[in-house]
């Protein structure tokens, strides 16, 4: 009998002791997701592939400009940029939590702020932004060397975008799953 008890309790600690969460926290995967007007769209990577380009954030620190993967679909296309920290010894410090978010071009922008474009394929512009919330809601090292760390970072985020012209506004929800790189002092 004690036997099978402790037989009983090895196959329920193993069962248990996976990981419950959407994904692995190491793996390299990034997605950009966008619901509008109750259809998702989702652009997926599991090459790392990290694009953006180098600048100074709203400190004068330098930081990375990072793109997302970008959504295209028979009527808008919809892409998003994140800011971050570009040292490894800057990156350390950050936590989760809520970050601004604009329907912008980044421009000198603080870490973590998040710019979304959507803009349609018909020749009209959404010039209007607003009641935008970002939330950064995973961070988790991949991987270090003597060189760059790798970070993935999760968050979610919403808004309107409206065209003053025409009065078309549409209402945004997603969420983001980013690989970011940042190098040593």
């Amino acid at each position: 009998m004690r036997k099978l008890l402790y037989l009983f309790l090895a196959i329920i600690i193993a069962s248990c002791s996976s990981d419950d969460n959407d994904g692995n926290s190491n793996s390299t995967e990034m997605y950009f997701r966008i619901t509008v007007d109750g259809q998702t769209y989702e652009e997926t990577s599991n090459v790392i592939v990290i694009g953006g380009f180098n600048t100074q954030d709203c400190n004068g620190n330098l930081a990375f400009e990072q793109y997302l993967p970008e959504i295209d679909t028979a009527t808008r296309w919809y892409s998003a940029d994140i800011s971050h920290f570009y040292l490894t010894s800057d990156f350390q410090g950050v936590s989760t939590g809520s970050y601004p978010v604009k329907g912008d071009y980044l421009d000198n922008d603080c870490n973590f702020t998040l710019a979304l474009w959507v803009q349609p394929l018909n020749g009209s512009s959404y010039d209007n932004f607003s009641n935008g919330t970002h939330n950064i809601t995973r961070i988790s090292q991949i991987s270090s060397d003597n060189n760059e760390t790798l970070w993935a970072v999760e968050g979610n985020f919403s808004g309107t975008f409206e065209d003053s012209n025409s009065g078309e506004s549409i209402n945004l929800t997603g969420s983001y799953r980013v690989v970011m790189a940042t190098y040593q002092d």
